[in-house]
């Protein structure tokens, strides 16, 4: 049984779990990410980053510098999230989703994903 907590904006929360920042994760992300954590048996810190939440950039900033993984739902994004998608995504610890075909985001990282079945094995490793 894993031991899941889920941080929002403003709040913060640096302990020697492994740490995850979710920005603008659609329902499908959530319903997998969810289904995914209740077969680890790792502490998980949850950071999620939601428009209904404020805007908190500087939240999402401070989080990504600190967090193992960070996944971005590109189309899920708001404008101003989406400003500061190239900075994010050039984190080699960020993985992006999108369906954005025109974007190029690949001239700025490769760690695009199309499903969130690679996180899996990232939470059963030890």
């Amino acid at each position: 049984m894993s031991d899941v907590t889920v941080i929002t904006p403003p709040d913060k929360l640096f302990d020697q779990a492994t740490k995850i920042l979710l920005i603008t994760p659609g329902v499908e992300i959530r319903k997998t990410v969810g289904d995914m954590l209740g077969d680890t048996s790792r502490a998980v810190n949850i950071f999620l980053y939601e428009e209904e939440y404020g805007l908190h950039v500087e939240w999402v900033l401070d989080i990504l510098a600190e967090c193992d993984i960070c996944i971005i739902d590109i189309d899920n994004s708001s404008e101003m999230i989406q400003k500061f998608t190239s900075l994010i995504i050039a984190n080699p610890k960020t993985f992006y989703l999108t369906n954005d075909s025109v974007t190029p985001y690949n001239l700025i990282s490769a760690n695009r994903v199309y499903d969130m079945h690679w996180l899996a094995r990232f939470l059963k490793e030890d």
